[in-house]
């Protein structure tokens, strides 16, 4: 197996910027994924953020950064300016790639549902799969498909908004919310379970865990239009495997079960019914992972990172 590494030995950092937490990491030279840790994201402050990723990225061990790819929960235009329409990063309307490039360091910017589902399709559940989907659910809800490795962007580089789609028809009468991504998102089970000012799912889903009735009742929600989402673009693109990650898609377990039970129920071909729906296996790594992977296959100087296990 080999690393992320150009001829020259100079290693690509990988950073994923959410809009809860930053992570950064890198591939050794056995081909694994090292975490450089994470930090919590600053909202609106740009300088901030900024001076995050370079605290990251500094704590490389015996690396030399010279390249820095990374994934970012917000879609760019054609000229790489940001579009984040809520001012969320403090980076609107500016190029990113320009603001974490320094010399000798070239920074390359990757929308983070197509970086996590190419991370998962080179190095995770995903492995192997020609056209994949890959839905995360997280502080948001977006998605991108994959086909034989090359991420479907779209004519405005925006084909991932799944998340800001209108929900299914529901059987609650109080159901009355816009999008999917306000209920099935962390800030959206939170809201639903604590109010207005939430945005930490963690209580809701420690909640249904000890067998809160109304935690429960949240969690069963949000799995009915996550399920119905994940139906209707499983009938759309048609994919040879599903891949749910995210905070909330890989790591609560019964939330993605019964969104994927939801699901095939509601997949009107067998064999859309009969295609594997699996928790993603990179977990926080997906996306810088996946970053790590697309700058590799837009830089041939850079060696296929073969690695898979997380150290």
């Amino acid at each position: 197996m080999s690393s992320a590494t150009d001829v020259h030995g100079a290693r690509t950092v990988g950073v994923d910027i959410g809009g809860t937490k930053i992570a950064a990491g890198f591939i050794d030279d056995r081909g694994a994924l090292v975490s450089l840790g994470t930090a919590p994201t600053t909202p609106y402050d740009g300088e901030a953020n900024i001076a995050t990723i370079e605290r990251l990225v500094s704590q490389a061990p015996v690396v030399d950064a010279t390249r820095l790819a990374v994934s970012v929960a917000t879609t760019f235009d054609s000229s790489g300016a940001l579009r984040d329409p809520r001012g969320w990063f403090g980076w609107k309307g500016q190029v990113l790639a320009d603001l974490l490039s320094r010399p000798g360091r070239p920074a390359e910017v990757f929308a983070d549902a197509a970086a996590g589902a190419v991370g998962e399709q080179a190095l995770g559940a995903g492995r192997g799969s020609d056209q994949l989907l890959y839905v995360t659910v997280g502080t948001g809800v977006s998605h991108s498909f994959v086909i034989e490795g090359t991420p479907l962007h779209g004519a405005h580089n925006s084909a991932y908004f799944s998340g800001y789609t209108p929900p299914a028809r529901c059987a609650r009468a109080d159901c009355d919310i816009v999008d999917v991504e306000k209920i099935c998102s962390g800030p959206g089970l939170a809201r639903a379970f604590s109010g207005p000012d939430a945005r930490d799912a963690r209580p809701v889903v420690a909640a249904a865990l000890d067998c809160d009735s109304r935690a429960a009742a949240v969690i069963e929600h949000a799995a009915y239009h996550l399920g119905a989402l994940i139906a209707s673009m499983v009938l759309i693109y048609d994919p040879s495997t599903v891949v749910i990650g995210g905070g909330l898609g890989s790591g609560v377990d019964d939330y993605r079960e019964r969104a994927v039970g939801v699901a095939r129920s509601l997949i009107t071909t067998e064999h859309g019914r009969a295609i594997p729906m699996l928790a993603a296996q990179l977990g926080a790594a997906s996306c810088w992972a996946g970053a790590i992977e697309m700058s590799r296959r837009a830089s041939p100087t850079l060696p296929e990172a073969a690695g898979r296990a997380f150290a």
